[in-house]
């Protein structure tokens, strides 16, 4: 799995954050995944040499402006490009995402060339496939929101292509079958089961995206098991207490207190309010105040997303980050 993040601000743009963007890729299959897309998600995805023909399936967690207003530039433009009639787009969202993209497309008359299909989904599972499959959690916030949690089918364990060779079985398609632990006949007669060579069931990774919450803890039962949380972290305690107007969002130390609680391998906190700045030389309350709180309760990995932030997955669930220059 790669992901990468096309906007970690909170509510507006800052200089060096777009708003709330994110997208989804799989090594073994096809297409390209989008969570969220606030203004300007089209111009990150150019930064971040992503193509919007791969786009295949759109995952909105609440309507509020910074994580949907892109949506509708994303399908336009995805309409100009040639090769896009048979490329279809599911987009998943809360009700009313279907009336809000047919009702701005048809003002502004656009004919979008391919095939766009709405999925208004409740909590619960909104998406199966022999792989894998997605379920949403509803959330906290003065809108209806959820979260994503996203979970890979069982996996065989690995491969010893050293007993299987020395077994008499030639390298090849064989061996695919085999590492599937599916039964082969050899040509001699002899029939293989492909299980002699493969290790124990490795459980599929799990990652959870949450949309704007301010109660983590609502996400403890699904992160049994994850490799990886992505959520926000608008505040510190500090600032949320002195807000004169109250704004349902999480701080960086509830959610590390949930995070720590699931025994969590990794912590992602984005959507970061404009008010703290990456550079203390700029005006605003530094990122870093974010980072220490969330580091006094959480002792995993703890990473904070930056715009163009790649975060890879390998099949064990490890998890790297990678920064792309802008």
């Amino acid at each position: 799995m790669q992901l990468t993040f096309l906007g970690t601000s909170a509510g507006s743009p800052t200089l060096d954050r777009n708003v709330t963007g994110l997208t989804l890729s799989f090594r073994r299959r096809p297409g390209l995944w989008l969570f969220d897309c606030g203004d300007g998600a089209q111009r990150r995805l150019m930064r971040a040499g992503l193509s919007l023909l791969k786009i295949d399936k759109i995952f909105i967690t609440h309507l509020h402006g910074d994580h949907c207003y892109g949506l509708f530039g994303i399908l336009a433009s995805r309409g100009l490009l040639q090769g896009c009639e048979d490329r279809p787009v599911t987009i998943y969202g809360p009700r009313g995402i279907t009336e809000m993209v047919r009702v701005v497309l048809e003002l502004s008359r656009v004919k979008l060339a391919y095939e766009v299909d709405f999925v208004e989904y409740n909590t619960g599972l909104i998406l199966e496939e022999p792989d894998l499959r997605v379920e949403a959690v509803k959330l906290a916030h003065d809108v209806i929101s959820h979260a994503f949690v996203i979970t890979e089918a069982d996996r065989p364990g690995p491969f010893d292509a050293a007993a299987a060779k020395a077994a008499g079985v030639p390298s090849g398609p064989l061996f695919g079958r085999l590492s599937q632990g599916e039964s082969i006949t050899l040509p001699d007669g002899r029939i293989i089961d492909g299980k002699t060579f493969v290790g124990s069931t490795r459980p599929g990774r799990r990652i959870i995206i949450g949309g704007d919450n301010d109660k983590p803890e609502l996400l403890a039962e699904a992160l049994q098991g994850a490799c990886l949380f992505i959520h926000e972290a608008t505040h510190t305690e500090e600032v949320s207490a002195g807000l004169k107007r109250k704004l349902r969002h999480s701080t960086a130390l509830a959610v590390a207190n949930t995070a720590a609680a699931a025994n969590l391998p990794t912590l992602c906190l984005t959507h970061f309010s404009p008010r703290f700045v990456d550079n203390e030389r700029k005006n605003g309350r530094p990122l870093k105040e974010i980072e220490d709180e969330a580091r006094s309760v959480y002792k995993g990995q703890l990473i904070l997303a930056r715009d163009l932030m790649r975060l890879s997955i390998d099949d064990e669930g490890r998890v790297t980050e990678e920064l792309r220059s802008r």
